[in-house]
């Protein structure tokens, strides 16, 4: 197999630097691709305030549930309007926005993701640490894209808080006309009991009114993107030395393949034979004839 791929190292090695060559230019001609990253991080607990905690928060996120927030139109929707609060060209926004509803249609995603910290662990009682990696066709864009997306799931959590106080507020205020009713009909044992009750329900009433315009989410920002320094993709070095690889393996294997079906010229038992040994060979038949003529 050595002989082979030696005879055959010229024609393998030109098709290697070849692919190789070939590999990078192709690669460098891709368009490229940065990656900017955010660091969040969404509480699991509440405060100490059991009115706040039930009422005027949303619920903790289970894991996953980001990730699910961001791929959903209302977030994408979110996302947009930050974008055109910034100095986005609007036919760039016009084209991020295409890209992000093609993806929702398709169902895969590329230019939004948002993930657990691998190194946060699963098992916090107080919160876990997402990182959220956005990407698009400059530096600048894929950092302001991540960016428009953590604000937008910021306003998107908020958003679910004061969905939480509305009902909240609705909830109780039934309880106080159903007071009512009953007042009115004599349903309550004594005036006591119904003064306690309505007094308890008009102070959670004014928590919750006086709460409205400072309702506050469960994400935090720990990090915010900043313009990336290198593309993620293409990588031309990468790439052509993956390519020269897999063609140096694939033509040496070949190169055996082809060289082990040949025909090789053998000798009187199977073996190769050189110009040395046809040469013994001729003389040791001319001898073996000359001893055979007989003397006179």
């Amino acid at each position: 197999m050595v002989r082979l791929l030696r005879r055959a190292a010229v024609p393998v090695l030109g098709v290697t630097v070849l692919a190789g060559v070939g590999a990078y230019l192709l690669s460098g001609l891709q368009p490229k691709v940065y990656q900017a990253t955010s660091t969040l991080f969404t509480e699991q607990g509440g405060g100490s305030n059991a009115l706040a905690d039930s009422l005027l928060r949303p619920s903790p996120l289970p894991r996953g549930g980001l990730e699910q927030a961001l791929h959903s139109p209302a977030v994408v929707k979110l996302v947009v309007n930050r974008l055109r609060s910034s100095d986005i060209a609007p036919a760039t926004i016009a084209k991020v926005k295409r890209d992000l509803e093609a993806e929702l249609s398709a169902g895969s995603f590329s230019k939004l993701k948002v993930a657990p910290d691998p190194n946060s662990p699963s098992n916090s009682n107080t919160g876990v640490v997402y990182i959220l990696t956005a990407r698009a066709n400059t530096p600048e864009l894929a950092r302001v894209l991540a960016n428009s997306s953590v604000a937008a799931l910021q306003l998107w959590d908020i958003q679910r808080a004061q969905r939480r106080s509305e009902q909240a507020r609705a909830a109780l205020k039934l309880q106080l006309d159903v007071l009512d009713r009953t007042a009115q009909i004599g349903g309550l044992s004594t005036d006591d009991v119904n003064r306690q009750a309505r007094a308890s329900i008009t102070r959670d009433l004014a928590v919750i009114g006086a709460s409205r315009q400072s309702v506050a989410g469960t994400l935090d920002v720990i990090a915010e993107a900043v313009d990336p320094a290198s593309p993620v993709s293409p990588r031309p070095l990468r790439t052509a030395a993956l390519a020269a690889l897999l063609t140096l393996l694939f033509a040496g294997g070949g190169a055996v393949l082809l060289g082990s079906r040949r025909p090789v010229a053998t000798g009187g038992e199977g073996l190769p034979e050189d110009d040395s040994a046809l040469y013994r060979r001729e003389a040791a038949e001319a001898r073996n004839v000359t001893s055979t003529v007989p003397q006179r």
